[in-house]
Parts: structure tokens; sequence; C-alpha cells
């Protein structure tokens, strides 16, 4: 009798207790201004999904400078323009001596402590702190070629003219970080303006969890109780109102978690955000903080974007992804959303594309491939070289678009497109006329692609490895006449060197330009591109 009344006792409890976890379970949240709890707390729970963002780039995007998070080479230096960078290992620490050309007879030395780095996939940056800020530094290390390199090289920015540099002109692209990179590339972040001094703060440095699930410290105290566990794990509740589970948004809601760092932005709440942080959280409606930036944006009232963009509107830079996102018929209803095809828990972190969004995999679970001409003779391309072709320019190279559509050639369009990407004899014109986006392209493309003559595609990049005045585009360049002339030795050449140190260099590579462009059209085309010169810096 007794054990009876102590069962149903029993039972009586977990039953009260169970109804209070259904309640607490159905009652909604607003996670603004909730507490973080940190990606350290998540792995307890969730070790696979911690293990897998642990991989990607996301989570390495802003560390400490600490031994294991620092990638370049801190025992070597950097020459640009008469400039010396010193890169320096002391202990556990990493030091930037800059060495200035000779100015009144005297060089001039200053020297940064290496706080923080900033990126670790195709290349890494680095701040130093001064008094309340963080400073991004002028030069970066370029992951995949081991090699030092002026954010000029980074950024497409020409070389500074003549031989030597100005320190205006070394220094260029030294930023706050706190005003800036901040936003994107960290949990929470709130750059922390008071008056004329920064106490930004974050929750987490890098992209970690709670970017995309929001603050969880609520979602972690709640989930000590296994009764609470076990009714999500038995799927007793639809969700967990202490969390956002981008799965569970609508596409469009999901594809603004991405949207809000992968399409850049503007606010007319600015001071708001420099003061108090970013208000959104994931769920939200992106669009109630801020809106993206188009072609015909403007600043202070001014247009300041349109290079940004082709003519059509369409993004030509990376950071932009969103907006080609919402310009794609595929997307004119709002899905598929980004995670259609992209995983932060799955596939390579190189892309992050899901496992069975691979090789036209995403294309096809929508699409069949029609039996038309068109289709018929690239039977051996894939859907995403021809309807999202690279006409992006980032991180030193091309980039394909994220505006999905039917590919067009027109010869009078002035927008790249991708039959001429990959029938690179068409882009004649782009590669010695174009701006900077469509010289480095242009070179992009020939080093990829296998058709065309190759005795005079040669021609063309030792012409701009010789000539163009922006590095970036020099080392693409560089790095296709390597694609299409394996063999050839190259490394003698540097593409960050001075006009004087370029000729010499390539003239001793000219042996293997059988066919060289005709110099008076070339003379007429480069005319043409310094009346429309470009800088895009960030």
């Amino acid at each position: 009798m007794k054990l009876a009344l102590g069962t149903a006792a029993l039972c009586g409890v977990l039953a009260f207790l169970a109804h209070g976890v259904a309640r607490e379970l159905g009652r909604t949240r607003d996670l603004h201004g909730a507490e973080h709890a940190g990606s350290d707390a998540c792995a307890r729970c969730h070790p696979d999904h911690h293990a897998s963002w642990h991989r990607t780039y996301h989570r390495r995007m802003t560390q400490e400078a600490t031994p294991d998070a620092v990638i370049g080479a801190f025992d070597a230096s950097l020459e640009y323009f008469g400039w010396t960078v010193r890169l320096q290992r002391r202990g556990d620490a990493f030091f930037a001596r800059f060495e200035s050309p000779p100015i009144d007879g005297e060089t001039r030395v200053e020297e940064h402590r290496i706080e923080r780095t900033v990126g670790s996939h195709r290349y890494q940056q680095y701040l130093a702190r001064v008094d309340d800020v963080y400073v991004r530094l002028p030069f970066a290390w370029h992951v995949e070629e081991s090699r030092w390199i002026h954010m000029n090289g980074a950024f497409l920015t020409p070389d500074p003219p003549g031989e030597v540099a100005s320190r205006d002109d070394f220094m260029r692209h030294v930023t706050r970080w706190n005003d800036n990179c901040i936003f994107c590339h960290n949990v929470a972040p709130n750059p922390g303006l008071r008056g004329v001094r920064f106490e930004s703060e974050v929750a987490e440095l890098g992209v970690a969890c709670e970017a995309c699930h929001g603050p969880a410290a609520e979602h972690v105290a709640r989930n000590a109780n296994p009764l609470r566990r076990y009714a999500l794990h038995l799927d007793l509740h639809e969700d967990d109102p202490t969390l956002v589970s981008p799965a569970a948004l609508s596409d469009a809601r999901a594809s603004e978690v991405c949207g809000r760092c992968h399409g850049q932005r503007k606010t007319d709440r600015l001071d708001a955000f420099l003061r108090e942080g970013d208000p959104f959280v994931p769920g939200d409606d992106l669009a109630a903080y801020s809106e993206p930036l188009w072609r015909d944006s403007t600043l202070g009232g001014e247009p300041a974007f349109e290079l940004r963009f082709w003519e059509d509107g369409t993004p030509r830079l990376t950071a932009y992804e969103y907006q080609g996102w919402l310009q794609s018929p595929c997307t004119a209803d709002g899905t598929p959303a980004c995670t259609a095809c992209h995983g932060m828990h799955e596939g390579d972190p190189a892309g992050q594309l899901r496992l069975d969004a691979a090789h036209d995999g995403g294309c096809g679970r929508c699409h069949e491939r029609d039996a038309t001409p068109e289709h018929d003779r690239h039977a051996d391309v894939a859907c995403v070289d021809c309807h999202m072709p690279r006409i992006v320019y980032g991180l030193i190279g091309g980039h394909r678009t994220h505006r999905v559509e039917i590919p067009r050639h027109d010869a009078e369009s002035a927008r790249l497109d991708a039959c001429s990407l990959c029938h690179v004899e068409q882009l004649f014109d782009a590669f010695f006329g174009g701006d900077p986006i469509e010289r480095s392209l242009a070179a992009d493309a020939i080093g990829r692609s296998e058709l065309g003559d190759a005795s005079m595609l040669r021609g063309w990049l030792l012409d701009a490895m010789a000539h163009d005045p922006y590095p970036a585009v020099r080392r693409i360049a560089f790095r296709a006449l390597r694609a299409r002339s394996p063999d050839v030795r190259t490394e003698a050449y540097r593409p960050a060197g001075t006009p004087s140190q370029r000729a010499r260099e390539v003239a001793a590579l000219r042996a293997l330009a059988h066919r060289v462009p005709d110099p008076e059209r070339v003379a007429e085309l480069r005319r043409h591109a310094a009346r429309h010169a470009i800088e895009i810096g960030e």
C-alpha cells in the first residue's frame, strides 16, 4: 500500500513538473538585451555541433593574438615602395616594426604590438591597440601563397606614385576596428562610443554560436533541468523559446541572419548603433534596423556606391551576397534560404556547401537540365559556371555572383558575363580598358579557362604584370600566367615591386609571348581606363 502511494505521489510530482516545463516552453521570450553564454557553454550539450562550428573560418574571424591564432611568419619582413615592416616574435608576443625611407636624411621608426587577428582563410590581418581603439595595420599575411602583402594588394587600390611611398600612402589602409570590422566579425558588437572615446564590447570574438542562435544564457540555465531536456529531445514541444533555430525560421528570416553580414548595409540610426551596438537578434526583421546598400544608395544625400555594382545593379564585390540573393528569380518569393546550399555545420569550411548541394546538387533539387541546344553544347559545364559566373571581385580573386539568372551575352553590355569568362579572347577590351574590377576578373578568368590562344594570352598577362598600377590586378595576372604556363619559372617576379623592378623582371619573361597586344590599341584603352580609374578600399 505504501509503495503504491509513494509511486502515485512520485507520478504526481513528475506530472506537476512536466506541466510546469510545458507551460515554460510555451512562453515566448524577447531576446533583445538578454545575456550571452559563450560558445564553450554550448559544447557541453551540443558537442557535435560545437565541433563542426569549431572547424569553420567563422570561428577564427577575430581572435586574440596568441601563438595558436597567429598564422603569419613573424620572422620575416615586408618591403614596399621604400618602406620596411619587420615582423618579429618575442616569446608569445608579436610585433611589427615600421621603418620609413629616409625623410630629411633620417629613417623614422615606430613599433606596434599585435593584439588581435582578423581572418584566417585567404589572408589574415592584424590589429594593434592605440589608446582606446584597435587599429588595423596596413599589411596582411596571404595564407594561400605564404607571403606578406601590403593592403593595397588586398584591396583594389593603386600603388603610390613614383618609387617611394609617402607615409600617408603607405598607411592609407590603417583604420579603426571599433566602428568598422567589429560589426560583422563578432557576436553582439557594440562600439560603445562615449563622446569621442570608445568603450567597445563584444559578447564573443569571432562569429560564434550566438551570432546565429541569439543570446543563450537563459537557454543554458533552463536546460539544466533534465525534464526540460527530455521534453525537447522527445519532441514534446515544437521548439525552445529561449533560443533561435534558423532552421525553424521562414526562409526569408533565415537568410536575413546571413544577410546581416554578407550584405553590406546602411542605417539611419547610426548614432545609436555606435553608442549601443546593433540591436538585431536572429529571427528579427532585418529591415527594421538597416537596409541593404544598392547602386543608387546615397551617403549624406550623395551617390557613393555605384562602383560596387554593375550598371544593371548586380553586385560586383564580395560581402554583397545577400543583395544577389534578393535579385535572383529563384528567390522572388523569399525561398529558398541561403541554408538550402550552405550549412554552418557541414561541408568544406572553405565554402560550407551542404553535401547535397555540391556538384550542382543545389540546382537539381528544383530544376532538371532541359534538353536545349545551349545545354547540349555545354553538357560538361557545371550549372553554376553559367548561372552563377565569377563576376564578383574580392580577396584577390574572382568569385561567383549570388544573383542566379539565365546567362546572356551582349557585346555592348558593360557587365562581364559567363560566356566571355570562358571564351576569354572576348575579354580584350575589359582586360586593357576596363576598370580595376573588370581587369581583375578578366585576368582571373584567363587563369581558369582552358580556351584561347595560349601565346596571345601570355602576352596579355605579361603586359598587365609590367604596367598595371594595381598590385591586385598584377598578382592575379601573375597567378593566371603560372596556371597557363606551369613549366615557366616565375620566382623572380615580384607583383608588389616598384615600376622599375617589374619592368626588369617582366623583360626576362618576355620570351614567353609570341604574340603581343597591339600597342596603339592598348594605349587607347589604357587612356580610357585612366579616365575611369577607381579605388575600392573596403
